[in-house]
């Protein structure tokens, strides 16, 4: 297990690093020849266990080489398509042969210590549970690809959301695509799949600039595709350990494909598309008729067909309202509705009949709440990770530039010297048999 946990605790050593000592302590372009220096490293490591353990990280299989290229030419072409219709963009670096050949090193050292470390991590995974060993090192390097300030600046929850779809998504489908690649064709394969539009992107003078969701679209379903054409060719490729346990997990398609129903139903009808929008009573304005935790269906209808008595619901400052119907009539060709909560004493502020979403239909009583604890659960855990990891990466942060030149010392001498262990412990292995 320690020439698998080698790589992965370099990586980690290197990226805080770059991400915590690096910046603050040094500027301009000795940050890129100190983070060059340090993604070496792994270069290094990652060369010698393959070479010392005899890694098959090297063999090329031409097949899914070829596939490789073809999924990533497809990604590009996917970009470019759209840019048709949502736009083109000029690229923000600008190449002269000068400045190519003095960043150049820069830039593909940190990917080649990626793509190196993935290839190795990959073909040391073993045929028990293969498909969970694959998806944690995709989750690993995803993690890896931003700093740990980008991480810190996601302080309220549209930029978690925007970096969850906009680059955390998007990198984790590729990064599983490329695993998956490693696992089944050694480093070039993945090194080809993720190379040709990483380089696009460097170099390419003009590039697509399509919305960011789309870009995120594009990014998943070249990986989609890219799956399914792989699995038509890889099958013959893998061993039979792992077709077997690829048959036991055909086996719960039916349940799965279950439960992406239900949520794909449950995600379509929270936008009212499908003609009605399940809502979570979160107040007792309407109790006893409904109570805290109700989940309330309301059906889209004109304003027109509802009468005094129903129950609906409307658009107001403050967010949706549903309430009950005590009155109606016609002004200025406008319908108006008075609307009352059952347990308040006043009714509201006259409702236009376009403000109006719709009316109950039925009710579920007290699920909904199982969402108010998650969104509680979730309101915490946001707190959490803005509020009090901040702080303590701060402090960290303010330690570790204080002493960042002894825990470097101390860091690289300890990766160092747990290589050697492991390289010497190896060799007595091979003398004694």
């Amino acid at each position: 297990m320690k020439k698998v946990f080698a790589i992965p605790i370099l990586v980690s050593i290197v990226y805080l690093l770059t991400s915590l000592v690096v910046p603050p302590l040094l500027r301009g372009e000795m940050i890129f020849l100190a983070d060059a220096a340090l993604w070496a490293t792994v270069i290094v490591a990652t060369i010698f266990l393959a070479k010392t353990y005899s890694t098959s990280m090297w063999r090329i299989n031409k097949t899914i080489l070829r596939h490789s290229a073809i999924i990533a030419a497809f990604h590009i072409f996917l970009a470019v398509f759209l840019a048709f219709f949502m736009g083109f963009g000029r690229n923000t670096n600008i190449w002269t042969p000068l400045t190519l050949a003095i960043y150049f090193p820069y830039l593909i050292v940190p990917f080649l210590a990626v793509e190196l470390s993935r290839a190795y991590l990959a073909q040391k995974t073993t045929r028990k549970r293969p498909t969970a060993q694959l998806f944690l090192i995709s989750l690993f390097f995803t993690l890896m690809s931003t700093t740990i300030s980008g991480y810190t600046n996601l302080t309220t929850p549209i930029l978690i959301a925007e970096f969850l779809i906009k680059t955390f998504i998007p990198i984790l489908a590729m990064g599983l695509l490329a695993t998956y690649l490693a696992f089944l064709g050694g480093f070039t394969a993945s090194f080809t799949y993720m190379a040709i539009p990483t380089f696009f992107t460097w170099f390419s003078p003009i590039l697509p600039n399509p919305p960011w969701a789309a870009q995120s679209i594009i990014s998943v379903i070249a990986t989609i595709v890219g799956f399914l054409l792989i699995d038509q060719t890889a099958k013959p490729l893998l061993e039979r350990q792992v077709h077997r346990t690829l048959k036991k997990q055909k086996s719960q398609i039916p349940y799965w494909t279950a439960i992406a129903l239900i949520g794909i139903t449950a995600i379509w009808s929270s936008t009212g598309l499908l003609g009605f929008t399940p809502t979570i009573i979160a107040s007792e304005s309407m109790t006893p008729t409904l109570n805290t935790g109700d989940i309330a269906f309301i059906i889209s209808a004109p304003p027109s067909t509802m009468k005094v008595g129903d129950i609906i619901q409307y658009r107001a400052a403050s967010g949706p309202i549903t309430h009950r119907v005590i009155d109606a009539y016609t002004s200025g060709n406008v319908l108006w509705f008075v609307t009352k909560g059952d347990a308040n004493d006043a009714p509201d502020d006259p409702v236009d009949g376009s403000q109006v979403i719709g009316k109950l239909v039925f009710t579920i009583p007290q699920l909904g709440w199982v969402s108010i604890a998650l969104k509680e659960f979730a309101a915490n855990t946001y707190t959490f990770f803005t509020a009090t990891v901040p702080q303590t990466l701060t402090n960290g942060v303010s330690f570790v530039i204080t002493n960042g030149v002894y825990i470097t010392s101390a860091l690289a001498f300890t990766a160092y010297s747990y290589l050697l262990l492991t390289y010497k412990n190896h060799h007595k292995r091979r003398n004694k048999t």
